[in-house]
């Protein structure tokens, strides 16, 4: 079989200019009327395109393409979809071994495992190749759904989970990477895109699918569909995602690529990211936010970071995280933007159900119907926004948009009440739905295109893990206010002894009919307090995105119509 060069399936280009092409460069090649030669100066000083908008990193065939885009989308989808159907079925599975107390462990591991990989897999994936890291972190996931189908108690299924986190972190690092690897500046936007939303209808059909399996069937179901996923991801991931690592020469042979592991780096980026982790899921669960475990984690996991700044600045050979990245003026910014789009999508996506739940008294397949709202639009959203990215170039714009977009979402909800028709809930939760998925696009792209080439698949795991982080802070955060809030409100209007049920109170309230009134006005105080967080998080990422610089650009369709009048205006030359 023949192939031309430019659809060669093994093909890897290399790109060396990261300059972002704005119309003001286009344009500025275009003489000033009063020049007394300016279509010949126009001519002869015709400056080539960034290879990088123009060429994708790997070029593949066609086929090649959808294949690899599907094993990704189908391992993004199965990681969600296994996350969430496997946390509303929690309680389900703690009863079933007779240990509810460590129910939260599954959440917690999971969430642990996936979160603290991340930032490793960027590196490892140039090291050990694209297709290496992503199928063997798909046969990791696969082990510990395995593992999970046969637990026979809730400390081992806790340890699956963990296995399973860290193999499902592959499908978003590296899925996001390869991503990158077959797209251009002006179309990865909209295949990131769609990567988002194979995550948005695992998020919508996990909570009711979970709900349907653990109360009318085993819950064990949950974990051999996911299996079964898996098999299908690995199947067309193994046939189709084969091409070199682009950028950089790869090592040959298992042992020289070991070599090149950052082992110290490595252990510490684990370290930190396992105590800042840990400390924020067991606080004001396990443990008081201010009591010396949750205290001590942070303290040691804070103390670790400048050893790492260091480390991997002056001693490290092959840095697991090129600190010379933040002398970039955009990268802190991406940092921060990509920490709270996470914040902001996990904060919504997990928090809302505690009203349908709590205050609307619905039940988990009904509270998972009523989450469309909010899933469906931030998928369409992120397709959307993503295509409006690649055709209009704004970046900027439409991340201000879309924080502005979230605030007013967020800001929504605090109309809300225990008597607010379920239609309008929803219809709010819609636009923040459409705003979390414009939030995503300036996420994605403003690390890669702001940084060199060979440096984008280590900053592109960084910055997942900073959104999964993110997650995970905005989650704990709203709801360390909400019950807080909840329980103090209540404090002598109610028994203590209800009180100090916490959140248990808050799922169980029909059983006190004599203080319904009390708990659900206290509900309603809470869940408004806990939103204020989430509109602050919209104001600060358009305040962020805004200071951007150099990150807009000329959309194809607009270059090729400038390039057009140039070649006009050379011809009349």
């Amino acid at each position: 079989m023949t192939s031309s060069p430019h659809t060669l399936s093994q093909c890897a280009t290399m790109n060396t200019s990261v300059d972002v092409l704005t119309e003001d460069k286009i344009t500025a090649l275009e003489p000033p009327s009063s020049s007394p030669r300016p279509s010949q100066a126009l001519c002869h000083n015709k400056q080539p395109e960034s290879p990088q908008r123009d060429r994708p990193a790997v070029v593949v065939t066609r086929l090649h393409f959808f294949l690899i885009m599907s094993s990704l989308w189908i391992g993004n989808f199965t990681a969600y979809l296994n996350e969430t159907t496997a946390t509303t079925a929690m309680h389900v599975i703690g009863a079933d071994f007779g240990d509810l107390a460590n129910q939260n462990w599954l959440a917690t591991a999971y969430l642990l495992g996936f979160t603290v990989t991340q930032t490793l897999l960027g590196k490892f994936s140039d090291i050990f190749g694209r297709a290496q890291v992503f199928n063997g972190t798909m046969l990791i996931f696969a082990a510990g759904t395995l593992w999970c189908g046969f637990a026979t108690s809730m400390d081992s299924l806790i340890g699956a989970r963990l296995l399973q986190g860290i193999g499902a972190a592959g499908r978003q690092s590296v899925g996001v990477i390869i991503v990158l690897d077959l797209t251009t500046a002006d179309t990865r936007g909209l295949w990131l895109g769609f990567f988002n939303l194979a995550s948005a209808i695992g998020l919508a059909i996990g909570p009711v699918l979970g709900a349907l399996i653990s109360v009318d069937t085993d819950w064990r179901w949950i974990f051999w569909i996911t299996l079964m996923l898996i098999g299908v991801t690995l199947a067309v991931g193994t046939a189709s995602l084969r091409y070199p690592v682009p950028h950089r020469r790869q090592r040959d042979g298992l042992l020289a690529q070991l070599k090149e592991v950052d082992y110290v780096g490595c252990f510490l980026a684990v370290a930190i990211s396992s105590m800042i982790c840990i400390a924020i899921e067991m606080g004001n669960k396990m443990f008081p936010w201010n009591s010396a475990p949750i205290i001590t984690l942070f303290v040691l996991g804070g103390l670790l970071i400048p050893v790492f700044v260091y480390y991997e600045l002056k001693i490290a050979e092959h840095p697991v995280l090129d600190i010379t990245l933040f002398s970039i003026p955009n990268i802190p910014i991406t940092c921060l933007i990509n920490f709270l789009t996470g914040a902001g999508y996990f904060g919504s996506v997990f928090f809302l159900p505690r009203y349908f739940i709590d205050v609307k008294g619905s039940s988990l397949v009904t509270s998972g119907i009523q989450m469309f709202g909010l899933i469906l639009t931030l998928g369409a959203s992120s397709v959307l926004g993503a295509n409006l990215l690649s055709q209009t170039g704004q970046i900027r714009l439409i991340g201000v948009v879309g924080g502005v977009l979230y605030a007013l979402g967020s800001g929504l909800m605090l109309l809300v009440g225990h008597h607010t028709p379920a239609a309008a809930v929803i219809g709010f939760s819609a636009i923040t739905g459409i705003a979390s998925g414009l939030l995503y696009q300036p996420s994605l792209v403003v690390g890669p295109m702001s940084c060199q080439p060979h440096q984008i698949a280590g900053v592109s795991g960084f910055l997942s893990f900073l959104r999964t982080l993110g997650g995970t802070f905005a989650t704990a955060l709203l709801t360390a206010i909400y019950e807080t809030s909840f329980t103090q409100s209540l404090r002598g209007q109610i028994p203590d002894s209800l009180v100090d049920q916490g959140l248990g109170l808050a799922d169980d309230h029909a059983q006190y009919p004599q203080y319904e009134n009390q708990i659900l006005d206290a509900l309603v105080r809470a869940y408004h307090l806990g939103t204020i967080p989430a509109v602050c998080f919209g104001v600060l990422y358009a305040v962020s995105v805004a200071m951007l610089r150099n990150v807009d650009f000329v959309p194809a369709w607009k270059r090729r119509r400038l390039e057009k009048r140039r070649a006009r205006v050379c011809e009349k030359a």
